[in-house]
């Protein structure tokens, strides 16, 4: 049995203390925080998911691109490589309904690249990989970012969670603590609120995670 110092104990004792007071005060700012149960769900989230995109391989040279949407938008298309570099970029110069076009992607070198068009706050992202100047898609992701309302000392968020991800909700004050977490899970419609009456005045940051990908949006108290 190993021999415990007074002085290993004393620092012992002093960094349970400090632990404790870390607990303590974590708890007492997560208690300023009253869940908003009332979640008011804004109408743009609920309109979104209307961007439609069909890729599709017609030969080994081409590829057909038939984009949708209910109203009237500008297009935002591009291809990224597995680094997240550009490899084709174009936007629409007038706004529209659909578009359809025909791509060559034979001259890609093999790996895995990313086709993703982009309207106002909604995405759509396939993936694709060629392999001797031949295509192959794999797999469609659409996405849409949350929408963060607040009034009245009350955050309210809704988020269309397509992929099913894990959602996750963080609150940061100004020095980057965090002050808040909620699991969201991976429900299709997320929604959350938080009243932040009883929060000190300043500049708060709430932080939306999904899939890999944050949302931020700032809120000032005053």
């Amino acid at each position: 049995m190993k021999t415990i110092t007074i002085s290993e104990l004393e620092n012992l004792e002093k960094n349970l203390k400090t632990n404790n007071l870390k607990i303590k005060v974590m708890k007492t700012i997560k208690t300023l925080f009253a869940v908003v149960l009332a979640v008011f769900v804004y109408g743009g989230a609920m309109a979104s998911g209307n961007l439609k995109v069909n890729l599709k391989v017609v030969n080994n040279d081409l590829a057909e691109v038939e984009i949708s949407n209910v109203k009237m938008s500008m297009f935002e298309i591009d291809v990224k490589n597995d680094k997240g570099e550009i490899e084709f970029f174009k936007e629409t110069k007038a706004p529209a309904t659909n578009y359809k076009r025909n791509y060559d992607f034979s001259l890609l070198e093999d790996g895995t690249y990313y086709f993703t068009v982009k309207i106002d706050k909604e995405s759509t992202e396939t993936k694709f990989n060629i392999k001797n100047g031949e295509m192959t898609v794999l797999k469609e992701k659409k996405m849409v970012d949350p929408v963060f309302q607040f009034e009245n000392k009350q955050l309210k968020l809704s988020f269309l969670n397509f992929d099913g991800d894990n959602t996750t909700l963080t609150v940061y004050d100004s020095k980057r603590n965090e002050l808040y977490q909620k699991d969201l899970k991976s429900d299709f419609v997320a929604q959350h609120g938080l009243d932040f009456s009883k929060v000190k005045k300043g500049t708060y940051e709430a932080v939306l995670s999904n899939g890999g990908k944050a949302h931020s949006y700032n809120i000032f108290v005053d």
